[in-house]
């Protein structure tokens, strides 16, 4: 199941996750990308490898990484870096145990959740601030640099002076439902690391059953009465109820749009639709956000009208 290690297979870990850690830490704009997928390469190395190997060579990366932000006194997000790299370690061990796809996304999701939640009140204690007004300062830095990038980028004068006119909501809203985005880029990262990974350890021939079943998979039915509670608390006047049924909501929401992918994944299949087109298809939902609406009503409603079996292969035909 793993590929024999020899000492110049040992380098070339070495070599990768050195660029990768170096790349997402000091590049300014590709960075974000590389920081990413950071769990799909330690992930990927480490169930073809060996989860000591890959550890060693993420030790010795992220030392090295350490060491010249220390000598060049740069500014590094090392916490971001580290905590990325351990739940690629995370993946490997839960696949490698065959744990469910709920486990192996659940947990490493958690693990990144509970991290932002202790940078956050750390900062906050250092800073002698509250934590959400550190989540807010946090969030009008974003803002601000995002509208300076829109300057830079060929967009309508009009579309930028609308986010200019509406900093101050745009940063409101995003600090309102802060839990629900953090919870929900998280999950986003590691369940976009574990397809990429699967497939790239099919190639290797490393099969783990669950992983590969990935397009079968729906959320619990018990799920909808969460999404109907969490609905109904929005149009409450308490402002803690509705806090808490904006941000439950919206990870509800992004669940139910996980279960509509895994659907389309299932169509795909069945249908034997050519990669590129598969492709076009993902990359359209990220450049036409409004899609996501419609994927997640469509996960919603599976709970109720199982859409796979209308897909299924007919065996006895075959």
């Amino acid at each position: 199941m793993k590929a024999p290690f020899g000492e110049s297979a040992f380098f070339k870990i070495l070599l990768l996750i050195f660029l990768f850690l170096f790349s997402a830490a000091l590049l300014p704009v590709a960075g974000a990308v590389f920081l990413f997928f950071l769990p799909l390469v330690v992930f990927y190395h480490a169930a073809v490898h060996g989860t000591a190997k890959t550890s060693l060579a993420l030790g010795i990366s992220f030392g090295g990484l350490l060491l010249a932000a220390f000598i060049l006194r740069i500014a590094v997000p090392a916490i971001a870096v580290f905590t990325l790299s351990l739940s690629g370690l995370m993946l490997s061990t839960l696949a490698a145990k065959n744990a469910s796809v709920e486990k192996t996304v659940i947990y490493p999701s958690a693990f990144l959740v509970t991290a932002a939640a202790v940078f956050f009140i750390y900062g906050a204690y250092v800073n002698s601030m509250a934590p959400w007004d550190l989540v807010k300062k946090y969030i009008t830095v974003i803002i601000q640099e995002n509208i300076k990038l829109y300057g830079q980028l060929p967009l309508q004068p009009e579309d930028i002076r609308f986010v200019v006119n509406n900093e101050k909501n745009i940063i409101e809203g995003l600090t309102r439902v802060f839990p629900a985005l953090v919870v929900v880029f998280s999950a986003l990262i590691i369940w976009a690391n574990v397809l990429w990974g699967k497939n790239l350890l099919l190639k290797q021939g490393v099969v783990w059953p669950r992983l590969t079943s990935l397009c079968r998979w729906s959320a619990p039915e018990g799920l909808v009465w969460i999404f109907i509670l969490s609905g109904g608390l929005i149009f409450t006047r308490q402002p803690a109820l509705k806090f808490s049924g904006m941000n439950i909501f919206g990870v509800v929401c992004f669940v139910y749009f996980l279960q509509g992918l895994a659907i389309f994944s299932y169509i795909f299949q069945t249908r034997e639709v050519p990669p590129f087109l598969r492709y076009f298809f993902y990359f359209f939902i990220a450049v036409q956000q409004w899609l996501v609406i419609p994927i997640a009503a469509l996960g919603l409603f599976d709970t109720w009208f199982d859409f796979r079996r209308y897909f299924q292969k007919d065996h006895t035909a075959d």
